[in-house]
């Protein structure tokens, strides 16, 4: 054997690395017999067989104990060579072996093989050895040895070792010795330890399978997903900062201010609070717009007021409530439309809270005051906004702020990470230069899926809530962004990746990524390798797998921005944000800030115990499965699509009824629905469509479902009636209309064919019909009522007792003159005689 010497422990793993340039034998397998056959297994796919001179490859037998001589054996290459399902050679050797019980040292000589693999060994049973299948040992009990009774309560050190001692008791009677210096004691508790150990993380494990008893974070908010419920993050909070600014040093503003301004709040429970102005402005590079002409005042010891009311006559004061309009002294200010500024009075006596406003001006229009009492006249300027105040200010205690920027509560926070791959990864620059960009971990389960890769954030995650893309009620998202860089470029931004709820929402080849409430940490080194384990509670990016969502490409670099923070310690008073971080003073134009407002919104996130009460009233109060036709007609009810403009989220059905129904070859439910609004066709197919997604979601395994729309019976309607002496037939013919109109009058009300009146399968009872018309006022009686059917042209027939419909159809008028075929209404009155 030629090469480095491998130290024995690690032969098998040099004979099994990538390029082996020895084989070895792995082991043998004897068929017994007159002419035993031997099948030789060998360890990696490296050819044996061709390696000597001679055409022969020798193999010999060396018995142990009572076998003769060596047995030797010689094999002709080609025709006992074979290979297993893993591609690694075969050799089948035939040897005539005693029949006798012994133990053979197996040797292949060739220049191919590992000496120190060479050789195996076999063991040669007896002929007349023949097992007794029905005398088999009981699995885990030594043959012979006496039955030990197994405690399976045993889950800890104590009774692990109480089980291992009587056990070895009923085994090696002869072992007496039971001091704790005892080789075989020290044994027993080194395994009862580790039992002791395995059966905590058993438990630890099984724990987290239910809700009631599950741990950690990741768990609890997986089983509430499973019911549709969404566990709250930690909110950070939000208000509006506005700053004073010093003017800038050439036209164009300031070109150091940075696109996020970090400020600081005094905060008596919690201390500094950070926040983070300019945050809501995602987009890279943008820099809140400030100006010095919009600032409070105009000095920076905040003696004179930059942005001055203008008073035309000093005994009017006073800018009343509902008012859209004021002056402003002076010319120059640079508003524009859409601009907000902040209207602050100061209250009338010592202590008063003051009345803010925040306008967002319309237009602004410079003028002058000639008044004659001045040599000159005065520059104003007039702004205008369009909603009115809410509270009257007196101009006298009144400024007048600009430089408003929105802010969240929370630090920004800059980190970049790598996917693992065969490129390194960059070095990253900044304050860690000459530090290696770290790696996300790369995980798979073990049902073969394609693996995920996760980044775990340093701090902390704040959340905010944003209104919902379809117009519904607002969601949490993550203060996070996450770019892709450029390949060896740590400062160019190439693409964004957008944020989703769930990855399953995403398709195969959306740049998609979630955040998961769990944590993974470096374990310790071995071998050279850094290994990620779990880690608890944190905030993890979670990408996809190439079935939901894009997986990113090795060797990629990504920079993700976050605010970390977020909780209700952010809901600080207004007038308490005062400063700006100490990173951002050197060389900052900045003079002072302020919140006119307190902030608000910051929540902090739901404890455990409060997700494991909420979940199962979820549970309780909302129904997730459909089992009975009631199910489905409950289900239809309650099936709220993406709100449309002007829809205000309204329940998409007005009324449903489902049955069950044999088709013939299976049960199905068939749900029927009304649709509440008169959309044209093809909008009441796509609400159809996703209303069958609902019901498809929450049925059961094996149930079939069907949805229609319901069917309406169009019905033109002829009634003649007398008026009362005193009352005008015109009149009395109008009050008919509107009581029997199915459209809402001013206060909301329908009439007597209102479509909210009318069920499924529901009759129209003349008694009913005439009782309505006589109710109304001038009405002496009813003379006679036609009706017929529409759209098809149809014979007037006196309206007889009861007209039925079928149980799945549904009776409309809905007396609208340019659409003719969908039920009209005809009333004429006369004076009684």
């Amino acid at each position: 054997m030629t090469g480095d010497a491998v130290p024995s422990p690690d032969r098998r793993l040099w004979l099994l690395g990538r390029d082996p340039r020895f084989n070895g034998v792995d082991f043998a397998a004897i068929r017994p017999g007159r002419h035993a056959r031997i099948d030789v297994h060998f360890i990696n796919r490296v050819r044996v067989k061709g390696t000597l001179a001679r055409d022969r490859l020798p193999v010999t037998l060396a018995a142990s104990g009572v076998a003769p001589d060596p047995v030797v054996g010689r094999v002709d290459e080609d025709a006992d060579w074979s290979t297993d399902t893993s591609g690694r050679p075969v050799l089948r050797v035939t040897a005539d072996i005693p029949d006798v019980p012994a133990r053979y040292l197996l040797t292949v000589h060739s220049e191919a093989l590992d000496p120190y693999f060479r050789s195996a060994v076999i063991t040669v049973p007896g002929q007349n050895d023949v097992a007794d299948c029905g005398a088999q040992p009981v699995p885990g009990q030594l043959p012979g040895a006496p039955g030990v009774p197994i405690d399976y309560l045993a889950k800890d050190f104590a009774s692990f070792c109480q089980a291992l001692s009587d056990f070895s008791a009923a085994s090696y009677p002869l072992w007496t010795e039971r001091s704790e210096a005892d080789f075989g004691v020290m044994l027993m508790e080194v395994l009862s330890a580790l039992a002791d150990e395995l059966s905590y993380l058993q438990d630890r494990v099984a724990a987290e399978a239910t809700l009631g008893t599950a741990t950690q974070r990741l768990s609890l908010v997986r089983h509430a997903r499973l019911v549709d419920y969404e566990p709250a993050p930690a909110i950070a909070a939000s208000t509006i900062v506005q700053f004073d600014v010093a003017p800038p040093p050439e036209p164009g503003g300031h070109p150091d201010l940075p696109d996020v301004i970090q400020c600081q709040a005094i905060s008596v429970d919690t201390g500094t609070v950070d926040f983070a102005a300019g945050w809501p402005s995602t987009a890279a590079g943008t820099r809140p717009a400030l100006d010095a002409r919009w600032n409070r005042y105009a000095d920076p010891a905040g003696r004179t007021p930059q942005l001055a009311p203008y008073l035309w006559d000093p005994d009017r004061t006073l800018l009343r409530q509902g008012a859209t309009s004021m002056w402003i002294a002076g010319h120059g200010h640079g508003f524009y439309p859409g601009q907000e500024l902040l209207i602050d009075t100061a209250g009338a006596l010592a202590g008063e809270p003051p009345v803010r406003e925040i306008v967002r001006l319309t237009e602004a229009e410079e003028s002058v005051d000639p008044a004659q009492a001045r040599q000159e006249a005065q520059p104003v300027t007039l702004i205008r906004w369009s909603d009115g105040l809410a509270s009257d200010h007196d101009l006298t205690r009144t400024q007048v702020a600009g430089n408003l920027v929105p802010a969240m509560q929370g630090q920004v926070t800059d980190e970049v990470f790598a996917i693992p791959g065969d490129i390194p990864p960059p070095t990253a620059t900044g304050g860690r230069l000459g530090m290696l960009v770290p790696l996300a971990a790369v995980r798979a389960d073990h049902s073969g899926s394609p693996a995920h890769c996760l980044y775990t954030l340093a701090g902390p995650l704040a959340w905010q809530s944003a209104p919902a893309a379809d117009g519904g009620p607002a969601q949490a998202r993550p203060a996070l962004t996450v770019y892709e860089l450029a390949a060896g470029d740590l400062g160019s931004e190439q693409a964004a990746w957008q944020w989703a709820p769930r990855l399953l929402d995403a398709d195969a080849t959306a740049r998609a990524f979630t955040v998961t409430p769990e944590r993974y940490s470096p374990a310790a080194p071995a071998d050279g390798l850094v290994f990620t384990d779990y880690d608890g509670d944190g905030a993890t990016i979670r990408f996809g797998d190439g079935t939901f969502g894009r997986p990113p490409v090795p060797g990629t670099t990504f920079r993700a921005r976050y605010l970390a923070g977020g909780g209700d310690a952010g809901n600080v008073p207004a007038d308490t944000i005062t400063g700006v971080a100490p990173g951002d003073l050197a060389n900052s134009p900045i003079w002072r800030c302020t919140n006119p407002f307190p902030a608000t919104g910051g929540a902090a996130a739901e404890t455990h115990a409060q997700i494991q009460d909420r979940v199962p009233q979820q549970v309780g109060s909302s129904l997730l499965s459909l089992t009975e036709p009631a199910d489905y007609q409950q289900a239809a009810l309650s099936f709220f699509p993406a709100p449309r403009t002007g829809s205000g989220g309204a329940a998409w059905a007005r009324q449903a009824i489902a049955a069950a129904r044999w088709t013939g070859s299976w049960l199905s439910t068939l749900t029927i629905a009304d649709p509440a609004a008169d959309e044209p066709r093809d909008s009441q197919l796509a609400g159809l469509a996703s209303l069958v997604q609902l019901l498809s979601v929450r049925r059961l395994a094996g149930a079939d479902t069907a949805v229609a729309i319901a069917r309406y019976r169009w019905l033109d309607l002829r009634v003649a009636c007398a008026a009362s002496p005193g009352h005008h037939p015109g009149d009395v013919a109008a009050a008919v209309l509107a009581r029997l109109s199915p459209w809402p009058d001013a206060d909301g009300e329908t009439g007597f064919f209102g479509r909210d009146k009318w069920a499924f399968g529901q009759p129209l009872e003349a008694s009913a019909l005439i009782a309505a018309i006589q109710s109304c006022p001038g009405v002496a009686g009813v003379t006679r009522v036609h009706y017929r059917w529409t759209p098809e042209p149809g014979e007037w027939r006196p309206l007889r007792a009861t007209v039925a419909v079928g149980p799945r159809e549904i009776l409309r008028i809905d007396n609208d003159r340019d659409r003719p075929g969908h039920g009209l209404l005809f009333v004429t009155a006369e004076v009684a005689r």
